[in-house]
């Protein structure tokens, strides 16, 4: 059955309509969508996305690919931006972060408009934290080309078209993209940290280094600490596809050795590496 698009005419119907009627063997769950592949339950939500979503000044975006260090990246921008009131201290008991999912902090904007709920948007506070999986390429011009809208893209690993889209992004527009990589996320997480809260107009303070407030957000995100809360460790869900158990697996790097073997990761390698030449993004 063809998955519901919007019925308003826009540039763009044809496109989704015939993305939505491929062929249900094929695409059972995604969808090829302007060049890029898109889960059905979202493609709504990126129609109503590019056709309607209006960025306030000050707004940040999160993007990455599917199971990319989202969680984690979602925890550590909400801490950083927010650590104004809500101190990012273990004492504080009441952190939202020690009582809700780091999904529940910073809405999912892809699911959002596919519910008809993105005024939900609306009601954020400035400036207001979003996440989206969208291909670079997808989101509107209204989040691209805006000046006072900041995105902040984190992946690991080979999803070359996807990851692509925001490395060049990041180029040509360093001030308004910032390009993360999980690895190195994990190397040196208050290093970026502080690159992160620079990025978004929120840096610290010579108070803030001082009493070690970059150290406390990465303590208070840290991937023990998250994975062992109660509502981390719940079957409770904070969006249409898993439940909160299901975001945290193992937090390293390396988990590929238990389903590759070494001629099957040499031949992976071999291949990303021709789809980034040129680029000047490396994983080696």
């Amino acid at each position: 059955m063809p998955l519901p698009v919007p019925s308003s005419e826009g540039p763009n119907d044809a496109d989704a309509n015939a993305a939505a009627s491929a062929s249900p063997a094929a695409t059972r769950r995604l969808c090829c969508y302007q060049g890029t592949w898109v889960p059905k339950l979202c493609l709504p939500g990126v129609l109503a996305i590019q056709r309607g979503f209006t960025p306030r000044p000050g707004d940040v975006v999160l993007a990455s690919p599917h199971k990319r260090g989202t969680t984690w990246l979602k925890a550590l921008a909400f801490a950083t931006m927010a650590r104004g009131v809500h101190p990012p201290t273990l004492e504080h008991l009441e952190h939202p972060l020690l009582r809700l999912s780091p999904h529940d902090c910073v809405p999912f904007m892809d699911f959002l408009f596919a519910a008809g709920s993105g005024s939900k948007m609306d009601t954020l506070p400035s400036p207001r934290l979003m996440s989206t999986h969208m291909h670079h390429a997808l989101l509107p011009a209204s989040i691209t080309e805006n000046p006072e809208c900041k995105i902040v893209y984190i992946c690991s690993g080979p999803i070359w078209d996807h990851v692509l889209g925001y490395w060049n992004a990041s180029k040509v527009s360093p001030e308004t993209v910032l390009f993360l990589r999980y690895e190195d996320m994990l190397r040196s997480p208050v290093d970026n940290t502080r690159k992160l809260a620079r990025f978004v107009g929120q840096p610290f303070s010579p108070a803030e280094e001082e009493a070690g407030v970059a150290m406390d957000i990465v303590r208070l995100c840290s991937f023990e600490k998250m994975k062992n809360l109660e509502v981390n460790k719940s079957d409770g869900s904070s969006g249409p596809l898993f439940t909160n158990n299901m975001y945290f697996r193992k937090g390293a790097v390396g988990g590929w050795t238990n389903h590759m073997t070494p001629d099957m990761a040499r031949r992976l390698d071999t291949t990303v590496e021709e789809k980034l030449r040129g680029s000047g993004l490396s994983f080696a």
